[in-house]
């Protein structure tokens, strides 16, 4: 299993195992702090991998067709052209602002999109100026910037099975179910092994 890196990643990985979540029981059940959760839900909510469907309420979107927004796309296509960028060249051929470009080099640094790439000297002004660069997985991103899929680690989805059985008495009831339940438990501790080995 790969680790959630961070709170939104954490949302994400729950979300997508349950399709349909609230904001407070995804509070109490990854024990973020109210600052880390509406973050995490703001994040997702504006990568359009999660939809309001109520109050507190949203909904999984496992496969996004993002909307084509014209600068992004500039950027990303400004990105694949140059070898070697910084925020200021970028938000140049992109017609955008050095700020706009900057919140969105964090994000992609932080999705592993982009990397840094040493520093220069600006033509105009003084200090140095952050160099970044694509990185494999941001030149795949670059042919097709505005189509994502994203998938659920099995372990989460097992462990949220899992859960459903159990919680709602299935495994009582039903011979079926409690094959299930225990398929499910060896799933998970095999899982669990290699991720001791590793």
């Amino acid at each position: 299993m790969s680790q959630a890196k961070n709170p939104t990643e954490m949302l994400r990985q729950y979300a997508a195992a349950n399709s349909i979540v609230k904001k407070n029981e995804v509070k109490i059940a990854l024990d973020l702090t109210q600052n880390q959760i509406n973050h995490s839900f703001d994040a997702l909510r504006q990568s359009g991998e999660l939809t309001r469907i109520g109050h507190g309420l949203y909904k999984w979107v496992p496969t996004i067709d993002k909307p084509v927004f014209e600068v992004t796309e500039k950027i990303w296509r400004a990105m694949k052209v140059k070898r070697v960028f910084s925020s200021s060249d970028i938000a140049q051929l992109a017609e955008t602002t050095i700020e706009y470009v900057y919140k969105l080099f964090r994000k992609y640094k932080a999705d592993g999109y982009i990397k840094n790439a040493g520093s220069r000297r600006p033509t105009n002004g003084s200090g140095t100026e952050k160099m970044f660069r694509l990185t494999i997985k941001g030149q795949n991103k670059a042919r097709r910037p505005n189509i994502s899929t994203f998938t659920p680690d099995p372990l989460v989805m097992d462990t949220v099975n899992l859960n459903r059985l159990v919680c709602s008495g299935l495994v009582i009831r039903e011979a079926s179910s409690a094959k299930d339940a225990i398929a499910i438990c060896e799933r998970i501790i095999e899982s669990l092994k290699e991720d001791m080995k590793g």
